[in-house]
């Protein structure tokens, strides 16, 4: 699956389009290297993010959706968030 497409299914940036300008303006790393929107997400990345306010957010991607809805109630099962700096 797409990294764009995984981080807004999973709730890490409220839209799509707010994914592809974070990884495009470079606050987006997935197993430590600058990520592409295109990049295909597997089980067991390491993603960072810098979110809107600056914190420095890791998570690590335990399964990968097959489709393109993940409930809500359901997104722990997808993606876990393993620290957070500010």
């Amino acid at each position: 699956m797409r990294l764009d497409l995984y981080l807004r299914i999973t709730g890490v940036f409220k839209t799509r389009t707010i994914a592809v300008k974070a990884c495009r303006s470079g606050f987006v790393t997935v197993n430590g290297a600058p990520a592409k929107t295109s990049s295909e997400v597997k089980e067991d990345d390491v993603i960072q993010a810098v979110r809107p306010d600056g914190s420095l957010q890791t998570y690590r991607v335990l399964k990968v959706p097959s489709g393109s809805q993940v409930p809500k109630k359901d997104r722990g099962e997808y993606i876990t968030m393993e620290g957070a700096d500010s």
